[in-house]
């Protein structure tokens, strides 16, 4: 088994590459390919080539470092379960998605675009099996908008993990940009933007990266009029409409951030930072759209490899007077 180049393959197997482009962003757009018996393993979405081939920049959601363990370190063992799949007959799009929600908006959803470029009465759509009910109305209400017809989906079981599929029709990874120009193309005209409201989104009940002190931060963002939600308890519009209309919001950096897709020009945005938490919201701030803070004086808690923080609350007030966001 091999990692290998998207577009070596696609050249020396003659595949057929269909572009879409959402504006004339070279970073907005999304490749769709579709390959005739393939293997798809379900627990990272990624397919397998016949041949024993792995894309390593193409459809790949998650690290390098989870390819390697998941795959490559078994890849004796897979080899042999692969060549014993049966293969499943007919046309399939993978969309895969999970119950994270950045995965979901990010890299999973953006790619129902691709359907528009498929035959839909012989083709089925290939979804995680246990997708939540809250997430599972939102692609509905994504597909409504588009106006397409006849998708069916067929949910796959992600612990089964190994599939053989006669013809999967596979799109790339979407990019940021490109997550950001399907929901201002799909959902933007129903989305008011209006910066009115302070929001404070809360970590809650969460396994890592918790917040320690998070009652001392409601307690200090409450005086200065900052409304508190939990986007755990809240449905996708409801994530949505409250941060369409947020006029600054503070967070603590998780999935959570992937709503700044949605929320108007130039408000204030402060994320609170744990260790690792990398750079994606500097990412999702497409064109500097708001005024980014970036808030790391926290107490780094614990053994985990992600840590729980404590937020130093006279510098977090501190900083919104300093720079009035409130």
């Amino acid at each position: 088994m091999q990692e290998i180049n998207f577009f070596d393959y696609q050249f020396e197997n003659n595949l057929n590459l269909i572009d879409i482009n959402l504006n004339n962003n070279k970073d907005s757009k999304i490749l769709l390919t579709n390959i005739k018996n393939i293997y798809l393993y379900s627990f990272l979405w990624t397919v397998i080539t016949k041949d024993f081939y792995l894309f390593k920049d193409y459809e790949r959601v998650y690290s390098n470092l989870k390819h390697q363990d998941h795959i490559l370190n078994h890849q004796v063992e897979l080899k042999k379960r692969l060549q014993l799949t049966n293969e499943t007959k007919g046309n399939y799009f993978l969309l895969g998605g999970e119950n994270n929600y950045w995965h979901l908006l990010i890299n999973y959803l953006p790619r129902l675009i691709c359907l528009n470029e498929i035959n839909l009465s012989n083709t089925l759509v290939l979804i995680n099996s246990d997708i939540s009910e809250k997430f599972q109305q939102f692609i509905l209400k994504i597909i409504k908008k588009m106006n397409l017809k006849d998708v069916k989906f067929i949910k796959i079981n992600r612990i089964n993990q190994l599939y053989k599929f006669e013809n999967l029709f596979i799109p790339s990874n979407p990019s940021i940009n490109f997550a950001y120009d399907f929901y201002d193309k799909i959902i933007g005209q129903f989305i008011d933007k209006k910066p009115i409201k302070n929001l404070y989104v809360k970590r809650g009940n969460v396994i890592n990266r918790k917040v320690i002190n998070e009652n001392e931060v409601e307690k200090l963002l409450t005086k200065y009029n900052y409304e508190i939600i939990d986007c755990a308890d809240l449905t996708v519009d409801e994530q949505i409409n409250n941060f369409s209309i947020a006029k600054n919001v503070i967070i603590i950096h998780g999935a959570s951030i992937a709503n700044l897709l949605f929320v108007p020009n130039n408000i204030n945005v402060v994320e609170i930072r744990s260790n690792i938490d990398g750079e994606f919201i500097t990412k999702l701030n497409i064109s500097n759209r708001f005024n980014l803070f970036q808030f790391n004086k926290t107490e780094k808690i614990g053994k985990k490899l992600r840590k729980d923080i404590i937020v130093n609350i006279n510098e977090l007030e501190k900083l919104i007077l300093k720079n009035n966001i409130f």
